[in-house]
């Protein structure tokens, strides 16, 4: 997703350059400042397709420059167009030639990244001139010069701006580290605090445990006097029930202690449902990763809103696609799916690992209730993954269900209503 908005970038901002050159020969061939952005985006966004992205940066130009000749030169389409095919056939081959010397690799090598975008700028030129039938003329002893000239300019201006870029981005990030770092040094505090009251309140609860059961012995003694027993147990029991709701007031400050400090500050209450899932897929891989787990996800969504309800939304479907990972063997695959029909939103979450028995179908979203085993450590799952879920999606006023073949398929299907998740900000994109 941020691949294509980066491309779509690139190609916008190259192609408007593009339309700024000069004649150096009076002829049809032209230097543009062009290329020096191109190459600039190409060293620093390492996620885009060189190839991709110079020849739908050269077929754009030519686009864009014989429309151009058209409205302003009076130029028939054919005349037009073809005169331009030869700038097509530059960036085509400066996308080949970068990509044949693998120039990114060199991105921390200042002279030689300097020599080689140099010599991909003078092949490139040659290229073109060729197709411009321009290669041997009685200008030639100026042309090859300037191209050399022209093309080391273009190659330090192009690195400068990378350079520029990095540096920019470094600035950025340590900016971001200061301000996340003072954030969660207050948020640690903050958390700590709450930890003493659990842990206090821990320490509460055994305690209330223990006087329960001395109660109850007392209570089915048949050695203690009928009057004690109406009075001591009862006096007792009032005590007890002093003491948890002492814990219920601590547990409830407490919940409202935490839910206080992770509130989200009004910059970050709405969180577009594209970025909900790049956070997931960007986990997923960390996980991946630490587990060395060789696996295939997709993600694939048909709408594109925000909402305030990021949290829950990326509990509920990380938490299908943990039990997914942990369901399939090496190698397996996973699909993450988003629709929408009507005023309702559609996720599905979809894997070929192990499966599900259709008998235990009402079974799995009961809290405790697990069928995960480890032969190797012998530990069984808590099982209040789904059950988790479950609550979570029904607080969304949605619905869960399952459908699965053991050994071929297991799809989890959620139904949203947009009321439930969607919220009114600027920039909501659904298809009915």
């Amino acid at each position: 997703m941020s691949s294509n908005r980066s491309l779509i970038n690139t190609v916008v901002l190259v192609s408007l350059t593009s339309i700024v050159y000069i004649y150096p020969f009076g002829s049809s061939f032209r230097f543009t400042i062009a290329i020096v952005l191109l190459t600039t985006f190409l060293l620093y966004f390492e996620q885009l397709s060189i190839l991709y992205s110079t020849v739908i940066t050269g077929a754009i130009v030519v686009l864009l420059r014989g429309t151009i000749d058209i409205l302003l030169s009076g130029h028939g389409y054919m005349t037009a167009f073809t005169s331009n095919i030869p700038a097509l056939a530059y960036y085509v081959s400066y996308g080949l030639v970068f990509h044949a010397l693998a120039i990114r690799k060199y991105a921390d090598h200042i002279l030689n990244l300097i020599l080689l975008l140099s010599v991909t700028d003078i092949a490139s030129n040659i290229v073109e001139l060729g197709f411009r039938l321009e290669l041997v003329t009685e200008k030639s002893a100026l042309i090859f010069p300037s191209i050399v000239g022209v093309a080391v300019v273009r190659a330090i201006l192009a690195v400068a701006g990378y350079c520029a870029l990095r540096q920019y981005q470094s600035f950025i990030l340590s900016k971001d580290q200061a301000e996340r770092y003072i954030e969660q040094t207050v948020l640690i505090a903050k958390l700590k605090c709450e930890l003493f009251y659990l842990e206090k309140s821990s320490q509460d609860i055994e305690n209330v445990m223990e006087k329960s059961y001395w109660l109850y012995k007392k209570l089915n003694s048949k050695e203690e006097d009928i009057s004690e027993k109406q009075y001591i147990p009862a006096d007792e029991a009032l005590a007890v029930a002093r003491e948890i709701h002492e814990i219920k007031k601590d547990y409830n400050r407490v919940v409202a202690g935490i839910e206080n400090v992770l509130m989200p500050s009004s910059k970050a209450q709405e969180v577009r449902l594209s970025d909900i899932l790049y956070i997931i897929e960007q986990n997923t891989i960390r996980y991946l990763s630490v587990m060395d787990k060789k696996m295939t996800i997709t993600y694939n969504q048909a709408d594109d809103f925000f909402t305030d309800k990021h949290y829950t939304l990326v509990s509920i479907l990380d938490n299908l696609i943990m039990n997914s990972i942990e369901a399939c063997s090496e190698g397996g695959v996973i699909r993450v799916v988003q629709t929408s029909s009507n005023d309702e939103v559609f996720f599905c979450v979809e894997d070929n690992g192990s499966g599900i028995d259709s008998k235990e179908f009402d079974l799995i979203f009961n809290p405790g209730y697990s069928t995960k085993f480890s032969p190797r450590t012998g530990k069984i799952s808590t099982g209040l993954g789904l059950a988790h879920v479950k609550i979570l999606v029904e607080l969304l006023h949605g619905a869960i269900r399952v459908e699965s073949v053991p050994g071929v398929c297991t799809r989890f299907f959620i139904t949203f209503p947009y009321s439930g998740i969607m919220t009114s900000g600027i920039g909501n994109d659904h298809n009915d």
